[in-house]
C-alpha cells in the first residue's frame, strides 16, 4: 500500500534531516513530503516570522500544496508541538500523527516551561540574549552529545549535520501554545521513544506519550533517530497504519 508521509523537523534542524529517511520511503514506493518550517533550513532568513501558529500553518500549506489526503504526518522533537496545530489547520488531510522523541504540550504550556530544566532555560535565553536576534544556537559539541551521541563525533554524517544547523528562533520555545482543538480531535497518534535519548529522556518520553493516551514504541537510538538508524526509522513508520 503506498502511503504519504509528512516528515517535521524539529529545532535548528531543516528538511535535509529526512534525506535518509525520505529516501528509504521513496524507495519502497511511497510519497514523502519535507519542508523547512519558518526560521530554519533554507528559510533561516524567516526567523522573525517563527511561532507554533505559524510552524503549523506552513505544514498545513505544503500538504495543500502537494495533494496529501491520507499523510502520515511525523514530528521530531520540537515538532511535537507542531503537528498538533497542522491537525488542527488540516484534519481533513491527516490520517495519523507520529511524535519521534518529541515534546507533547498540555494546552496553555511552553515548551520552556513544560521541558527544559531551569538550567537549560537560562543557557537558552544566555545565548538568545548574546545573539540579540531572538535566536539561539547551541555550541557544536554541545548538539553533537545533545541529539547525536550515538553516533561518532568524527563521522562525516555528524559534521555534515552540525554544518547544516540554523539559529533556533525564541519564540515557539516561550510562548504558550494551545492545544485545546488539537485534544478534541479523534487523530490516531504514535509516540516514539528513543531509548538513548538525553534531549528527551525516556522516562519524560513516557510521560508526553501518556499525555497522548498511547504507549510508546521504542528504539535503541539517541536523539536523531532519523540520523542514526534511518533504516529502521523507515521500517517503522512504514508500519504505520494509514
Amino acid at each position: 500500500m503506498i502511503k504519504e508521509f509528512v516528515l517535521v523537523h524539529g529545532a535548528s534542524h531543516g528538511a535535509w534531516c529526512w534525506e535518509g529517511v525520505g529516501a528509504r520511503l521513496r524507495k519502497a514506493g511511497h510519497r514523502v513530503v519535507t519542508l523547512d518550517l519558518p526560521g530554519h533550513g533554507r528559510r533561516a532568513a524567516d526567523a522573525r516570522l517563527a511561532s507554533a501558529e505559524a510552524y503549523g500553518r506552513a505544514v498545513a500549506d505544503v500538504m495543500a500544496r502537494e495533494g496529501v489526503s491520507r499523510g502520515i504526518v511525523v514530528g521530531h522533537s520540537m515538532g511535537g508541538i507542531v503537528i498538533p496545530k497542522a491537525a488542527e489547520m488540516a484534519r481533513a488531510r491527516v490520517a495519523h500523527l507520529v511524535f519521534l522523541a518529541a515534546v507533547v504540550l498540555p494546552s496553555g504550556e511552553s515548551l520552556e516551561h513544560v521541558h527544559l530544566a531551569p538550567t537549560s532555560r537560562a543557557l537558552m535565553r544566555g545565548l538568545a540574549a548574546a545573539r540579540g536576534d531572538g535566536t539561539f544556537l547551541y555550541p557544536a559539541e554541545t548538539a553533537w552529545a545533545r541529539w547525536m551521541g550515538d553516533m561518532p563525533r568524527h563521522d562525516p554524517a555528524v559534521s555534515r549535520a552540525l554544518a547544516l544547523l540554523t539559529p533556533q528562533p525564541l519564540r515557539p520555545f516561550v510562548e504558550p501554545v494551545d492545544l485545546s482543538v488539537f485534544y478534541r480531535l479523534a487523530v490516531p497518534r504514535t509516540y516514539v521513544r528513543c531509548l538513548g535519548d538525553v534531549a528527551v529522556p525516556p522516562a519524560r518520553a513516557a510521560g508526553y506519550a501518556a499525555r497522548l493516551g498511547v504507549a510508546p514504541v521504542d528504539m535503541k537510538t539517541a536523539h536523531n533517530a532519523m540520523l542514526s538508524a534511518p533504516d529502521a526509522l523507515a521500517r517503522l513508520l512504514e508500519a504505520i497504519p494509514a
